[in-house]
């Protein structure tokens, strides 16, 4: 038997997950696949902290390395197409969108 374990961090998404669980357990398949071992029900996901929020700070020291390695072409593109000049421009909500590019660049946050 094949067990599998996953902690979500943060509450929205367990409860999110857990809501997907539940409808995707109610509605019948619109397959005809039957799997050859029993289904198990869903168990509910619970959450152990909070995930951090990312700070400018770290956005700008990511963002330092990443013209330490010869990609400041890049990161000047990233912050023109937030339709800003610097990191400190960028609003909050905006900070985990633009670290999560600043990873696709390469930067580690």
């Amino acid at each position: 038997m094949l067990e599998i374990k996953v902690t979500i961090e943060s509450p929205e998404l367990a409860s999110a997950i857990n809501s997907l669980a539940a409808a995707l357990s109610s509605k019948p398949s619109t397959t005809d696949y039957t799997p050859e071992a029993p289904s198990q029900e869903a168990v509910p996901l619970t959450s152990t902290a909070p995930v951090p929020e990312i700070t400018r700070e770290q956005i700008m020291s990511a963002g330092a390395a990443l013209i330490d390695a010869g990609k400041m072409t890049e990161l000047l593109g990233l912050l023109n197409s937030y339709s800003v000049q610097a990191v400190t421009h960028l609003k909050q909500e905006q900070l985990g969108a633009f670290a999560a590019e600043l990873r696709k660049l390469g930067a580690q946050i």
